[in-house]
């Protein structure tokens, strides 16, 4: 995986930090996270979020749904 250094707040820092605590994820992980989730809002903007999460963690698990991000 590709590194690379990027300027963001100290409240939004925080704020992904403690998210991530309660996900059990790194700050970089919850980051990532939070940027896919909102990806995917646009694209799918007729799906409530709940099920967009939850396509999120099936397709990890590979599940039999499709659900790509599109890049």
């Amino acid at each position: 995986m590709a590194s690379k250094s990027v300027k963001l707040s100290e409240r939004l820092l925080k704020k992904a930090s403690k998210d991530a605590r309660a996900q059990m994820r790194s700050t970089p992980m919850q980051i990532e996270f939070y940027y896919n989730l909102a990806s995917l809002a646009e694209q799918y903007e007729d799906l409530p979020i709940s099920m967009i999460k939850s396509l999120m963690v099936s397709t990890k698990e590979d599940a039999d749904i499709e659900f790509v991000l599109k890049k």
